[in-house]
């Protein structure tokens, strides 16, 4: 009879856990804004809305999620979604299938940082690399905000409005 108890407990300690997973769920609330508005926001390549928003994503699990903002007329701000171990994850103690549920789903880790705020700096222009008319005047790509002109050799950088 105490074999059977013993295997019992066995049993369940390793098939039947918490798990990350079932508690915290796979998915995560991000908000992205930024300075100025209307930003796109590409994840891995693919646009999925634009600044300010609230999205809904996928947990990482062992990758790593790269964002990207874009807007006309401004520098592009590329940075990684921060994340970290989710803890609860710990309750699978030895049972294999919890971890394995877990890290197929991504739940093994959380967005550590479930808000970010960019601020955009207008476009920049290297003099050298800007085109010339007929008279030699060098030619700005038409752009209705501001941009920034930078002299690398006398290291200027000249902001127009």
């Amino acid at each position: 009879m105490k074999k059977i108890i013993l295997l019992s407990i066995v049993v369940i300690s390793v098939f039947i856990n918490g798990c990350a997973t079932i508690l915290t769920g796979s998915t995560d609330m991000v908000y992205f804004d930024s300075d100025p508005e209307g930003a796109k926001i590409l994840i891995d390549g693919l646009k999925v809305g634009k600044t300010p928003a609230t999205l809904t994503l996928k947990r990482p699990g062992f990758s790593d999620k790269e964002v990207l903002m874009q807007l006309e007329g401004y520098e592009d701000r590329r940075f990684i979604l921060q994340k970290e171990f989710n803890a609860i994850a710990i309750l699978n103690f030895g049972g294999f299938v919890g971890w394995l549920v877990d890290i197929g789903t991504g739940s093994v880790f959380k967005y550590s940082r479930k808000d970010y705020a960019m601020d955009l700096e207008p476009k920049a222009y290297n003099i050298r690399e800007l085109q010339k008319d007929t008279l030699g005047r060098l030619i700005v790509p038409n752009n209705e905000n501001s941009f920034f002109v930078y002299d690398e050799e006398v290291g200027y950088k000249i902001l127009f409005n």
